[in-house]
């Protein structure tokens, strides 16, 4: 109990079977990130397939970098969101990394110009 009141999403009580935490693992990864749920993320005739990493634009491949497939990823991830500049290279880069904001404007252009 107290457990739960201190913030946590679930608890699985012993003996437990590892299928049932499996489960519990996914159903509480769709309620965090719906988007993730799919391995394909679509919008305007661009798919990203998350299990290949393979990226297409009106059925036709694309070849993406890793920061641009990232950024891609992160922004069909989070349809009609804003995000900013800090979001995006928390996202992509990682935290614990030192990038300047404007590698961000960087891989956006990187992008822009592989999708044409």
């Amino acid at each position: 109990m107290r457990g739960l009141e201190l913030g946590a999403d679930d608890y699985v009580v012993k003996p437990f079977a590892p299928s049932e935490v499996i489960a519990r693992v996914r159903a509480l990864l769709r309620g965090a990130r719906p988007a993730l749920t799919d391995e394909l993320l679509e919008f305007g005739g661009i798919v990203v397939d998350l299990a290949s990493h393979r990226v297409t634009r009106d059925g036709e491949s694309v070849q993406l970098g890793p920061k641009e497939y990232g950024l891609l990823a992160a922004l069909l991830e989070r349809p009609g969101r804003v995000l900013s500049r800090e979001r995006l290279l928390d996202l992509v880069w990682g935290r614990d990394i030192h990038v300047e904001t404007r590698s961000v404007d960087v891989a956006v252009r990187r992008l822009r110009q592989a999708l044409n």
